[in-house]
C-alpha cells in the first residue's frame, strides 16, 4: 500500500490535520512552507498507525552479490524472528536487503502466504481506529514500512515494502525515517548515507534523540572515521572528539548482534514526543522562519566556525571572503552558527560595502546563549527548518572546519545537490588540512576498489581551498556556468 501527500492547493485542502490552525493562521505563507508542512502531516498520522520499528540507512548502489547485501537479508531474517518490523527508505540497494530478508522469513514461518494478505493486514491496520472496529495485533501487523523520496533518476519504491509513503523533501524524509524507531542501523552507503547517520547522530549528541545507533561494516567505518581523525589533529577543539563516539553504540559486522541489542533495548523503550505534538511545533516553526527569509536577500551561506578563536586563520579567510562578496558582486553572507564566524562575516560584509546588511539563523540550543553579530538575525527551534534556511535562498555554500553539526549540514546540502533536489551551487571548503583528509577517506571508501557508493563526479561538488580571492569568485559564479552532475 503506497499513501501520497495531498498535493491540492492549500484552499482546497481539509486544513483539520496536526498543522490545519496554523494554515489559517498564516494563508498567504510560502509555497515549500505548505509543502514541507503538508507531507510532515501525512507522514507522521501514518506513523501514529505503525508499530515502533528498526530503522535502516545504507547505500542504494549496494547490489545483490555484495556481502553486506547479505547481511542485511540476514538482519531482516532475524528481526521477523523477534517480531520487530524493519523501515528503510524503500529504494533498493540496503534499502531491498532488509524487508526481502524480513518477509522471506515471515513465509517460512507461516504468518504470509501472498501478498494480497500483506495488503489487506495493511488496510485492516491502518483504518481499525476509523470504523470501530478491532485493532489488527501479533505478527498480523508486521508490516516493511518504507518512506520513499522521489527522484528524477531513481527510485520506486521496491516491492518488499507493504507500507509505504512517497515524499519529495529530504528533511521531512529523515525525520520520519527515525521518528518512532526501536533503533538505527547504519550500513555503508554514500553521501546520502552519511547525511542520515550525521543527523541522528548530532540529534543524540544533544539529547534530542534516545536511540542506539548502530554501524554495520566495521572496516568502512572505521576508514572514514580515521580520516575525519586526521582531519582534525590541527583542529581538535572543533572536530568530531572520541567524546562524540560514545554516542555511537556498537560498530559490528555481525547481523545477529545487532538484532539482540535492539531486543534488549526494546523492553525499556518509552517514545518522546507524540508525533502531532513534534508536527505543530515544526509547522510554526517552518510558516515564521521562511517567512522571515522571503524579506532578505539571496546570500552565500557559511556552515561551522562557531567553536573558532576569532585568531584562527579560517575565520580570518572568512572575513576576507564576506568582504570580497560585498565589494564585488553586493552578495550578503548568512551565518548558520554564532561565535567568532559570524562576527567576521559581520566586519568582513560591512568593509566591503557599508550598508549591505549581513544575516545569520540560529538553533537555539537549551541553556546556552545565542548570540549573533549581524544585521538580520532570526532564530528557530528545530533543526528541520534551520537546515530548510540554511539551503533556501542561497546562491552558495561556504564551510569551515566543526564538529558533528556542520558535518551534518554539509552532507545534507551535498546529498539534495547530488540528487537534483537543489540546483547546482558552489560548495566551498575552507581550511585544507581538516578538509582533504575527510575526503581522501571519502575516496577510498566510497568510490575506489569493486564497492562503488558514489559516482566520481559526486566529488567535484566540494572546492576545497585556503585562498580568500578564490573562494569569493566561486561564490561569484553564475548559476548557469556550473557543472550538472551526471546521476548514475
Amino acid at each position: 500500500m503506497v499513501k501520497k501527500p495531498d498535493r491540492r492547493p492549500l484552499a482546497d485542502q481539509n486544513l483539520e490535520g496536526v498543522w490545519g490552525s496554523i494554515a489559517r493562521r498564516f494563508p498567504e505563507r510560502g509555497k515549500l512552507a505548505r509543502a514541507l508542512v503538508d507531507e510532515l502531516d501525512e507522514g507522521l498520522a501514518l506513523l501514529e498507525e505503525l508499530q515502533p520499528a528498526l530503522t535502516f540507512f545504507g547505500g542504494a548502489r549496494i547490489d545483490r552479490t555484495d556481502p553486506f547485501f547479505e547481511a542485511a537479508e540476514r538482519m531482516g531474517e532475524f528481526l521477523a524472528d523477534r517480531a520487530i518490523p524493519p523501515r528503510t527508505g524503500a529504494g533498493p540497494g540496503i534499502m531491498t536487503a532488509v524487508p526481502e530478508g524480513f518477509r522471506r522469513r515471515l513465509l517460512e514461518l507461516g504468518e504470509v502466504s501472498r501478498g494480497e494478505a500483506v495488503e489487506a493486514e495493511a488496510e485492516a491496520a491502518l483504518v481499525a481506529k476509523k470504523d470501530g472496529s478491532e485493532p489488527v495485533t501479533g505478527r498480523a501487523r508486521m508490516l516493511t514500512q518504507g518512506f520513499n523520496i522521489h527522484l528524477p533518476f531513481e527510485q520506486s519504491i521496491n516491492p518488499a515494502i507493504d507500507v509505504a509513503l512517497e515524499l519529495t523533501h529530504f528533511p521531512t524524509r529523515k525525520l520520519l525515517l527515525w521518528k518512532k524507531a526501536l533503533g538505527l542501523v547504519v550500513f555503508p552507503g554514500g553521501f546520502g548515507t552519511l547525511d542520515e547517520l550525521l543527523e541522528v547522530w548530532r540529534h543524540k549528541q544533544r539529547k534530542r534523540l534516545d536511540l542506539p545507533i548502530i554501524l554495520f561494516g566495521r572496516n568502512f567505518w572505521t576508514g572514514l572515521w580515521e580520516g575525519i581523525r586526521r582531519g582534525g589533529e590541527e583542529h581538535s577543539h572543533v572536530t568530531i572528539s572520541l567524546q562524540d563516539l560514545d554516542f555511537i553504540d556498537r560498530v559490528t559486522d555481525d547481523p545477529e548482534e545487532v538484532v539482540n541489542l535492539i531486543d534488549g533495548f526494546r523492553a525499556n523503550r518509552v517514545l518522546p514526543e507524540p508525533p502531532s505534538a513534534m508536527g505543530r511545533r515544526i509547522a510554526s516553526d517552518l510558516f515564521e522562519a521562511l517567512d522571515y527569509l522571503d524579506g532578505l536577500k539571496p546570500a552565500v551561506t557559511f556552515l561551522g566556525g562557531s567553536l573558532h578563536e576569532e585568531t584562527d586563520r579560517t575565520i580570518r579567510t572568512a572575513e576576507a571572503v564576506a568582504e570580497i562578496l560585498a565589494r564585488e558582486g553586493e552578495m550578503p553572507t548568512r551565518a548558520g552558527g554564532p561565535g567568532a564566524l559570524s562576527m567576521a562575516l559581520y566586519r568582513g560584509g560591512h568593509n566591503g560595502r557599508k550598508h549591505l546588511p549581513q544575516q545569520a539563523f540560529g538553533l537555539r540550543r537549551e541553556g546556552l546563549p545565542t548570540i549573533f553579530t549581524a544585521d538580520r538575525v532570526h532564530i528557530v527551534e528545530d533543526r528541520l527548518t534551520h537546515k530548510v534556511l540554511l539551503t533556501e535562498n542561497t546562491s552558495a555554500f561556504v564551510a569551515l572546519p566543526g564538529g558533528l553539526g556542520t558535518l551534518d549540514e554539509l552532507f545534507s546540502i551535498l546529498c539534495q545537490l547530488q540528487t537534483g533536489k537543489i540546483p547546482p551551487r558552489r560548495v566551498v571548503l575552507i581550511g585544507s588540512t581538516f578538509w582533504r583528509p575527510i575526503f581522501d577517506a571519502i575516496a577510498e571508501q566510497m568510490l575506489e576498489g569493486s564497492r562503488k557508493t558514489i559516482s566520481p563526479g559526486d566529488l567535484d561538488l566540494v572546492t576545497i581551498t585556503d585562498d580568500a580571492d578564490e573562494a569569493a569568485a566561486l561564490c561569484l559564479e553564475p548559476p548557469e556556468d556550473l557543472p550538472l552532475i551526471a546521476q548514475a
